[in-house]
């Protein structure tokens, strides 16, 4: 039996990483890594991700990291106890988007509300006019000045407008947004997964199904889907454990990755940043 906490900090200290320098190439927490060393277990979210970041912090200091899973489960964990606390809420999204389009539904019926009460208030101001709304006609044997055409200057104009206008439109060219594409993720052994779409700090790629991949553990066997438009740059807490990954449903070839290490996933395929 060995310590977990001495070990992890033993090798740290040996490599001369700072916490800082930890966080950054493992994209785990200071928090959670000085938790790991002190073996405060109880400061991390749960058992699910206490193993998660025992694997991914062992294999980077270079240690065997289901040595220190199967320590941990001896030891500290209990099955009958396992409650996970989500990092990440992943409703709280989607229910303020729901509760924004709904208020602009609300606002789009109201202002349409207004617009037909106002049409209907100027129909009836226009059928309750007098003689004097009406253009005063000239007097017999005085024409009217028209154009070439025998129009009237208005309708020339209007006519004239209406085919420049036309012609503009004609030139307008739409620009068609950037087609999407599907990246695929399977592990088949548990895996820490960082995914972030647009470069490497952007927003968090979220799956098909919701989930947010900003700092998530993929489980054995578990796959995960993002549909998106933009490049997806995606580090891996155990590279090994990955079994498969896919562009559009095809399978494409990954280059030699470390932990923490970070790839860019296009279209076109794979580039390690």
């Amino acid at each position: 039996m060995f310590e977990i906490g001495r070990s992890l900090r033993e090798a740290r200290e040996r490599r001369r990483a700072s916490y800082s320098q930890v966080e950054q190439d493992t994209k785990i927490r200071s928090r959670y890594i000085r938790a790991l060393e002190d073996e405060e277990f109880s400061v991390l979210p749960g058992p699910t991700y206490t193993k998660g970041f025992l694997r991914a912090y062992a294999e980077y200091l270079g240690l065997d990291g289901q040595l220190f899973i199967d320590e941990f489960n001896s030891r500290h964990y209990d099955p009958r106890g396992d409650v996970e606390r989500e990092i990440y809420p992943r409703s709280q999204g989607r229910t303020s988007r729901r509760h924004r389009k709904e208020s602009n539904i609300v606002m789009i019926a109201l202002a349409a509300i207004v617009a037909v009460s106002a049409l209907v208030i100027l129909g009836f101001q226009s059928s309750g006019g007098t003689n004097a709304d009406y253009p005063v006609l000239p007097p017999k044997g005085v024409s009217g000045s028209s154009s070439p055409d025998g129009g009237s200057p208005s309708s020339t104009a209007t006519s004239t407008s209406g085919q420049q206008t036309g012609t503009a439109n004609s030139k307008t060219t739409k620009k068609t947004a950037p087609a999407k594409f599907v990246v695929t993720i399977a592990v088949s052994g548990d895996c820490w997964v960082t995914a972030h779409v647009g470069s490497p700090a952007g927003p968090g790629a979220v799956t098909t199904k919701g989930t947010d991949l900003s700092s998530w553990e993929l489980l054995a066997g578990q796959t995960a889907t993002v549909r998106t438009a933009r490049p997806v740059f995606i580090s891996f807490g155990a590279p090994s454990s990955v079994d498969r990954v896919a562009v559009n449903g095809k399978a494409v070839q990954l280059p030699y990755l470390s932990s923490g290490s970070i790839v860019k996933i296009t279209r076109a395929g794979v580039t390690k940043v």
